[in-house]
């Protein structure tokens, strides 16, 4: 049976559009946020084995909803315009920096939707570059800290994180050979956040499923499909009483070449 290396081409431009919605609820109140933006991902070269990428976000629309009340997420948005060098070695790890202040300042929010988005090693979007075969299933563990989280104004969490993916399926779509691949992520997570005026600590898992569709034939992640909850407990640090919580999160991205 034919095998089959998931490896990222780097060399061409990459336009990512990535939509997020998460909704959850925490006393008498109910939440949802809604994000969108664009990422331009460019080749700028090659030197001493290294591979050097220029990372632009833009087109973000942010919002938090609590209840009846709506606000612009002016945190979000302020990813807007940012740019980061990235710089890879061989084996897809890979280190960012931001081209200025603001950049720099925004660093652990870009990272929080990077974390979602299989951007975890820049040549390796499912673990490694072993050889799969359709019907396989492998998994991935890695461990994170992260300092912002998706739905909440501020968070610092520590994950420990394990996907489960499986090579589903090739089929030819728009002419090109895409890959199916299905995955399911089990995360465990201790976090202290805070949104609006609450602030809480929280001991949570998550569940997700996902749908990747990679392109054989330029080599890359051509759209993603994650939806799946957060569930846990956790006090309440403005009076110390117990909280219950449940995160719902729906994440889509679609990937193209320029």
């Amino acid at each position: 049976m034919e095998g089959y290396r998931f490896i990222n081409n780097l060399t061409e431009t990459e336009i990512m559009d990535m939509e997020m919605i998460t909704d959850y609820s925490v006393g008498s109140y109910n939440y949802i946020s809604n994000f969108s933006g664009r990422i331009i991902t460019e080749s700028i070269d090659k030197k001493d084995g290294n591979y050097r990428l220029k990372q632009t976000w833009n087109n973000i629309i942010s919002t938090d909803r609590r209840n009846d009340e709506l606000k612009i997420n002016h945190k979000a948005q302020k990813l807007n315009g940012t740019q980061y060098i990235i710089t890879a070695d061989s084996t897809g790890e890979f280190t960012r920096e931001g081209i200025d202040d603001n950049a720099r300042e925004m660093e652990e929010q870009n990272t929080s939707f990077m974390f979602f988005s299989s951007q975890g090693n820049i040549f390796h979007p499912f673990g490694s570059d072993s050889l799969r075969q359709r019907g396989e299933s492998w998994i991935v563990q890695e461990e994170y800290h992260l300092e912002e989280f998706p739905g909440f104004e501020n968070a610092d969490a520590n994950i420990n994180n394990q996907s489960i993916y499986t090579f589903d399926k090739i089929k030819k779509k728009r002419g090109k050979m895409i890959a199916f691949i299905s995955a399911k992520e089990t995360l465990e997570m201790k976090m202290t956040s805070q949104t609006w005026d609450e602030s809480w600590e929280m001991n949570v898992v998550g569940e997700f499923k996902m749908k990747i569709e990679f392109n054989l034939d330029e080599n890359k992640i051509a759209k993603l499909r994650m939806r799946g909850s957060i569930k846990g407990d956790g006090i309440d640090l403005s009076d110390d009483s117990s909280i219950s919580f449940n995160q719902n999160m729906d994440m889509i991205c679609k990937i193209k070449s320029k």
